[in-house]
C-alpha cells in the first residue's frame, strides 16, 4: 500500500512542491493501487499531477489518451522538463517521428505514451503497447465519452476495446465536468470496476458570474463594446473570449467590433486549418486580444490570465457553460464569466438540439456503410463520409448522426479522419429499434439540459449554488465568497 507520506515525499522531490491541492493525493494513492479511478475536478485545480506522479513512481508505461493534438505537445513537454521521455503517436507526426517513437517505447525508454482515441484503434499500436507493459492508462476529458454529453467524440467509444488490448491496466479517467448521468456512462462505457470517484467540487470563488439581460443584436453589440473597453473594470483590456453559437456571429462580431481597444481574433471550424493555428497561436502567445469563437475553441486552451469570458448566446447545457466559462482565471485571479440572455436565442438552440432518429434511417446508415466499404473500402475497409454521401438517400450529417448511434453498439466504428468501418454486416432491426429509442431520450435529454440553462440565466439565486445543484454538489456552499450579480445585489439590497 502507498501511503500519503511516500506520496508527498515524491511530490517534494519530482515536482517541488510543498503538499497536494485538493483531491490530488487520493487520486494519486488509487492510481498506485492499481484501482480504476474518476477524477472531477475544476479547470486549473491540478488534474495532470494526478497520473504524472503516478506515473513517474510505477514501472511501465503510461498512456495517455487526449482529445487535441495540442493539449498532447503540452503534457509532453511538461514531462520532459521533470526529466522523462515521453512519446507522442498522433496524425501531426511524420513517418520518421513515429517510426522513432515506437523505437523509445520498444526499448523501454518512453515512459509517457501520449496518443489519441483514433491511434489506439490501430491493433499494431495496442500491440506494440501491450508487448512493453501498460500500468496506467490515463482518459483525458473523459466526458467526450457520454452521448449525453455536450462534447460527445463517437473515437471515445473504442477505448474500452483499447484497454482490453492494452491488458485491463488500471484506468484513470478525468474530467472538469460531470453530471451523476454523465458520471454513470462514463463508468459504464470505459468498463470502469468499482472505481474511486475523487470530487472536489464545482465553485471556483475567482470567478465572477453573471447574466446581462439582452434584446436583439444591436443592444448586445453594445453591451459587449462596453463589457471589452471600461477602463474602470479592473479586468479590461486583458485576454478574453467571446463564445458565439455561429460561425457568422463570430465573423461579424469580430469586424463590428475589430476597433476596440486591444486586437480582436476570429476562429471556427468552418476557417482553414492554417488560419485557426494563426488565430490560437496570437491569442495563446501575442499581445492581450479578444478571441470571437465557436466552441471548436475549446479542449486545450490552457492561458492562465484570461480574464473575461462572455457568451454572447446561450449554451445549450449548463455543462457546456461550465466547460466554456472555466477557461477563465486559471492562475487563481479575479476573472468575470457574462452571458448576454435574450430569449429570442432559444429557437437557435431548439434548432441545434435537433430531432430524432428513427429506425429506417439508421438501417438506412447501416446499409449504406455495407455497400460503401464494399465500393469504396480502402485497405483497412474504411470509406469517407464524403464517398458514402454519394450512394445514401440520407444526408452527410445524418450519416454521421447514425453512425454516432450505432457505434455505441458495435456495429461501426470510427477509424480517423473522418472515416468508418463496418464491425457487424448484418442489420438487426432489435438493435437499430433500440438506438431509435435511445436517439428519443437523447433528444429529449438535450431540450430538458436547455430548460435548466435558462432557468440558471432566469433564476434569482445565487449562481454557483445553481451549478452545484445540477452536479449534485449541494454541500459546496460559496457563501461570503460568491461575487456572482444575485449575491452582489442581494447584499446591496440588505444593506
Amino acid at each position: 500500500m502507498t501511503s500519503i507520506k511516500q506520496l508527498r515525499n515524491r511530490l517534494s522531490e519530482d515536482f517541488g512542491f510543498k503538499k497536494f491541492r485538493p483531491g490530488q493525493s487520493e487520486a494519486c494513492k488509487a492510481a498506485m493501487e492499481g484501482r480504476d479511478t474518476l477524477i472531477l475536478m475544476p479547470t486549473g485545480s491540478g488534474k495532470s499531477l494526478c497520473y504524472q506522479l503516478p506515473g513517474l513512481a510505477l514501472e511501465g508505461v503510461t498512456v495517455v489518451v487526449s482529445p487535441l493534438i495540442s493539449l498532447a505537445e503540452d503534457q509532453a513537454k511538461h514531462i520532459r522538463e521533470l526529466g522523462c521521455q515521453a512519446a507522442i503517436l498522433n496524425s501531426s507526426k511524420s513517418a520518421k517521428q513515429l517510426r522513432e517513437s515506437h523505437q523509445d517505447i520498444q526499448s523501454g525508454k518512453a515512459e509517457f505514451v501520449f496518443t489519441t482515441p483514433e491511434r489506439l484503434q490501430q491493433s499494431d499500436i495496442c500491440q506494440l503497447l501491450s508487448e512493453v507493459g501498460v500500468d496506467l492508462f490515463v482518459i483525458d476529458e473523459a466526458h467526450c465519452v457520454s452521448q449525453w454529453g455536450h462534447d460527445f467524440r463517437p473515437d471515445y467509444l473504442c477505448l474500452h476495446y483499447a484497454r482490453q488490448r492494452l491488458g485491463n491496466p488500471p484506468t484513470l479517467a478525468m474530467t472538469a465536468t460531470a453530471s451523476p448521468q454523465t458520471i454513470d456512462q462514463i463508468v459504464s462505457c470505459l468498463k470502469l470496476s468499482d472505481p474511486a470517484i475523487v470530487a472536489t467540487g464545482t465553485h471556483r470563488p475567482n470567478l465572477r458570474l453573471s447574466v446581462m439581460a439582452s434584446h436583439g443584436d444591436e443592444e448586445k453589440v453594445r453591451q459587449l463594446r462596453s463589457l471589452l473597453s471600461d477602463e474602470s473594470d479592473l479586468i479590461a483590456n486583458e485576454p478574453a473570449i467571446v463564445y458565439c453559437s455561429t460561425t457568422n456571429t463570430v465573423e461579424r462580431l469580430a469586424s463590428q467590433l475589430s476597433n476596440l481597444p486591444m486586437p480582436t481574433l476570429a476562429y471556427h471550424g468552418r476557417m482553414k486549418k492554417a488560419d485557426r493555428i494563426q488565430s490560437q497561436e496570437a491569442f495563446m502567445n501575442g499581445p492581450a486580444a479578444v478571441m470571437f469563437a465557436t466552441n471548436a475553441f475549446g479542449l486545450g486552451i490552457d492561458k492562465p490570465n484570461i480574464r473575461r469570458v462572455i457568451h454572447h448566446d446561450i449554451p445549450g447545457s449548463i455543462e457546456a457553460y461550465y466547460q466554456e466559462f472555466g477557461r477563465a482565471g486559471r492562475d487563481g485571479e479575479l476573472a468575470a464569466c457574462t452571458l448576454l440572455y435574450d430569449r429570442e436565442d432559444l429557437r437557435l438552440q431548439k434548432m441545434f438540439a435537433g430531432g430524432s432518429l428513427d429506425s429506417s434511417q439508421l438501417r438506412t446508415a447501416h446499409h449504406t456503410l455495407i455497400q460503401g466499404v464494399q465500393r469504396y473500402g480502402d485497405a483497412a475497409d474504411s470509406v469517407s463520409l464524403k464517398d458514402l454521401k454519394q450512394i445514401s438517400p440520407l444526408g452527410q450529417q445524418t450519416l454521421k448522426n447514425c453512425f454516432q448511434h450505432l457505434a455505441s453498439a458495435g456495429l461501426v466504428a470510427p477509424s480517423g479522419r473522418g472515416q468508418w468501418t463496418c464491425l457487424i454486416d448484418e442489420i438487426d432491426h432489435e438493435v437499430t429499434d433500440r438506438l431509435a429509442d435511445d436517439s428519443r431520450l437523447r433528444s429529449e435529454h438535450r431540450r430538458i439540459a436547455l430548460d435548466q440553462m435558462v432557468q440558471y440565466a432566469e433564476s434569482a439565486e445565487c449562481r454557483w449554488s445553481r451549478i452545484a445543484k445540477h452536479f449534485a454538489t449541494e454541500d459546496e456552499q460559496a457563501g461570503d465568497e460568491c461575487c456572482c450579480d444575485n449575491c452582489v445585489v442581494q447584499v446591496a439590497s440588505v444593506a
